[in-house]
């Protein structure tokens, strides 16, 4: 499969501890294992030698434990995939990970984006994902990074077990005294194979969810922060994650690295998850998807319903050959009378009501 990507992810699946909620695909460091590792992600990354990306992401588990030794390694391997014209190079770190060393090694190589896990400034929370750091700590390495990176973005979490609109506001707070660009606001969401499903730990009931979102959404909002899809907000648009918009607009993506996923020509894969297998250079596939045209068809609304831009629909008619308001006539009359989309001649984008009742608005587009 020749692929005609822009963007590359790599997964590093090596972590300091394992947080709670994490299903992802983790290993608990080990410098043997990956050294090991290493070696066989350069023989991976082979393939992708003679291509240029406009947005190389590294992802995990989490990259920023790394030795620096192969952290560096990488980098510059990576920093030479780079087009002359790049948009983005992103690394994911965790908030104790943050120092002048490991920033010095970001910023000379090209990478202009950090992405931080805080979580929840809040350590009652912190503690309750796992997480190591403190509520200083994260605040001071958030300011030492800004030094280094200018396009700054921080992960949070909302609906723990407990939690009021009182603690997001008190977040919030926090977040606007600080040098941040972007952020990241998901919902805890308890997986299977986690320490939290082990605990038998249960998701907050959907109404008190809602109702801390339309907290976060509305003091977000009043400094500063637009939405632009639904769990992220950017204090300008130049700092909406270029690399994220790629996968919300059905755009191809090369993966490199253990479980990492890509889509190419109409086709999705999952590599190799086996570390054993792994790193003795089984790149092999864990599974080969090709997606039929209402397969693609429904992805292509389902993402960009999450988008505040919405769907565009004389692109969405001459790529697939559709008069999207005829074939969708009823879905859309039902959901214009309930206020969950807005139609224009050329647009269809949720309201707030329709972005927060997201599935049960794509449903209703499920042939």
């Amino acid at each position: 499969m020749k692929s005609k990507a822009k963007a590359l992810y790599i997964h590093i699946p090596f972590c300091r501890n394992i947080c709670t909620y994490c299903d992802f695909k983790k290993f608990i460091y080990n410098q043997k294992r990956i050294d090991d590792y290493f070696k066989s992600l350069f023989l991976d990354l082979e393939q992708y030698s003679a291509k240029k990306y406009k947005s190389i992401y590294i992802g995990g588990g989490t990259p920023s434990c790394i030795d620096y030794q192969n952290l560096k390694r990488l980098l510059e391997y990576l920093k030479n995939l780079l087009d002359k014209n790049f948009v983005e190079f992103c690394i994911e770190s965790n908030v104790e990970d943050i120092n002048e060393n490991f920033l010095k090694i970001l910023l000379e190589n090209k990478v202009n984006r950090l992405s931080i896990g805080v979580q929840s400034f809040n350590e009652k929370f912190t503690e309750f994902c796992g997480r190591k750091h403190t509520k200083k700590q994260a605040i001071e390495n958030i300011k030492l990074a800004s030094k280094y990176i200018k396009n700054l973005s921080i992960d949070l979490i909302f609906a723990f077990p407990g939690q009021t609109a009182k603690d997001i506001k008190e977040d919030i707070k926090i977040v606007e005294t600080l040098p941040i660009k972007h952020l990241s606001y998901y919902s805890l969401l308890i997986e299977p194979n986690t320490i939290l499903f082990s605990k038998k730990i249960e998701n907050v009931d959907d109404v008190t969810q809602e109702k801390l979102y339309r907290c976060i959404y509305n003091n977000l909002k009043k400094i500063g922060f637009k939405r632009y899809e639904i769990s992220n907000f950017s204090k300008f648009k130049k700092y909406e994650s270029y690399h994220n918009k790629i996968y919300w607009k059905n755009q191809t993506y090369d993966a490199a690295g253990l479980g990492a996923s890509g889509y190419r020509e109409e086709t999705r894969y999952v590599n190799n998850s086996n570390i054993l297998k792994y790193i003795n250079k089984d790149f092999s596939k864990d599974s080969i998807t090709t997606l039929t045209k209402k397969d693609i068809i429904f992805e292509e609304i389902m993402l960009s319903l999450r988008l505040d831009e919405g769907l565009n629909i004389n692109n969405f008619n001459k790529k697939f050959g559709i008069n999207f308001i005829e074939k969708y006539k009823s879905q859309l009359n039902y959901c214009i009378a309930n206020k969950l989309l807005v139609v224009t001649n050329s647009n269809i984008k949720t309201t707030l009501k329709g972005s927060l009742l997201l599935n049960s608005v794509l449903e209703l587009f499920l042939d």
